[in-house]
């Protein structure tokens, strides 16, 4: 990420320079150290994962898009059509909509997504990929690996029957039409958030807590499944890829999220860094 922190913008939480994030130093006396470091292991874990299988680490793209007119300016999720394939980047991202969901436990004001794009993938390579990286790599649990997606992701069933995530219990299936209206990415994914053209999506969710259903019965899902990534299976408008969000992924391997507001310095200083205030930064104030 290239950043030298200068000074961390005051936001009502203290904040000083420490703990390494991507590319990036950042601490505060009221910041989870504890899941900041886990974090940071999470991160060296990827990088070292997608090296080994030969994917090749690119530079993130700022945090702010230059177009204003969708999410305050804030990019809201990797690029696309800019990630070469056999690549992989961790694009620190921010989400307007977000505020009003920050009582969520696992909303954060700055998060990480990890994406990857496979040369020459189908949507089977790439479920593999992302399930490969979950379970051998990271250690997780497949019996709490669920995924939501549409119809269309019915291809994916001879490959999920065979690593053992059987597709008819695994998979919650959403109606199309209500997924289209949705554009929120667990089925369909609009890379032009004003664009018709859409690339397909299975959602990954990871079930946290004592519960024991096999996967989600309804979407959105409840709270003991936090979506941990998104597989790219179909689609023509961008290269087929998984994506998966670091803290997230973090959360499910040691329970640990900061709040909101233990981020919120972060996001102030990651913007500062890249020299840019987006009006959409306003909202987070």
């Amino acid at each position: 990420m290239g950043l030298n922190r200068r000074r961390v913008v005051q936001l009502g939480t203290a904040a000083t320079v420490g703990s390494m994030l991507p590319g990036l130093a950042l601490s505060a006396s009221n910041q989870n150290d504890s899941f900041e470091q886990e974090f940071a292991d999470t991160l060296d874990r990827l990088k070292v994962a997608f090296s080994e299988l030969g994917y090749t680490q690119t530079t993130p793209l700022s945090i702010a898009t230059g177009a204003n007119d969708y999410n305050g300016g804030l990019r809201h999720d990797f690029d696309q059509a800019e990630l070469p394939m056999g690549a992989f980047v961790i694009q620190p991202l921010a989400r307007v909509a977000d505020v009003e969901e920050k009582q969520r436990p696992d909303v954060l004001p700055l998060f990480h997504e990890v994406g990857c794009h496979p040369a020459d993938a189908d949507g089977q390579t790439t479920t593999r990929l992302m399930v490969g990286l979950l379970t051998d790599k990271f250690g997780l649990d497949p019996s709490r690996l669920a995924f939501v997606s549409v119809p269309q992701a019915d291809t994916m069933r001879p490959v999920l029957d065979e690593i053992g995530l059987p597709f008819a219990k695994k998979v919650l299936l959403r109606d199309e039409a209500e997924a289209l209206a949705a554009r929120d990415a667990s089925g369909y994914f609009f890379p032009d958030p004003f664009g018709d053209y859409y690339i397909v999506t299975m959602g990954v969710y990871y079930r946290v807590g004592e519960t024991d259903e096999p996967a989600p019965t309804a979407y959105p899902p409840p709270p003991n499944w936090t979506e941990i990534g998104e597989i790219v299976i179909d689609g023509t408008v961008a290269p087929l890829g998984i994506s998966i969000g670091a803290e997230r992924l973090t959360y499910a391997l040691t329970g640990q999220y900061p709040t909101w507001d233990q981020r919120l310095g972060l996001l102030f200083a990651t913007a500062e860094e890249n020299g840019a205030e987006p009006p959409g930064l306003a909202a987070f104030r």
